[in-house]
């Protein structure tokens, strides 16, 4: 077993370990960066994943929504610069509740008003209802659509 020494050691080569790797090399030109894992990168949970990623994050508190604001932006931002290579869309989550509705509604108040985007109330024939494109994730809306 070869010895390596850096400045800087990750711990793991998943979605989190791989993204501060990349950060920390590329967009920071730290050059003392090694990335250390026993399995193949990306293949214990990381491919596993729905691809789905959200910033309903109720509180207390902002932090949360924050922090998935930010990384959803630097989602975006890779996007633009690759040509949108990893596919990335914004299609959304859908939250359904057969009783205590009132509960969800609060939530999508609460998230709202942390930072998640508009919230939009739709009853009815909901006619002004802007569905997220089926591919892509320019021009999206976003936010939270109550039915």
């Amino acid at each position: 077993m070869s010895q390596e020494s850096a400045n800087i050691v990750i711990c793991g080569a998943g979605v989190a370990g791989i993204a501060v790797a990349f950060h920390l090399a590329v967009r920071n030109g730290l050059t003392d960066v090694i990335l250390v894992d026993e399995r193949p990168p990306l293949t214990l949970t990381s491919d596993k994943s729905t691809e789905c990623y959200r910033n309903w994050w109720p509180g207390p508190g902002d932090a949360m929504t924050a922090f998935a604001n930010h990384s959803i932006d630097l989602l975006e931002r890779l996007a633009h610069e690759t040509d949108n290579a990893f596919l990335m869309n914004r299609r959304g989550y859908l939250f359904a509740t057969e009783v205590n509705g009132a509960a969800l509604v609060e939530a999508a108040r609460e998230t709202t008003s942390l930072g998640a985007g508009e919230l939009r109330y739709h009853s009815g024939s909901a006619t002004d209802y802007v569905p997220a494109r089926p591919q892509g994730f320019e021009g999206s809306p976003d936010g939270v659509d109550l039915f």
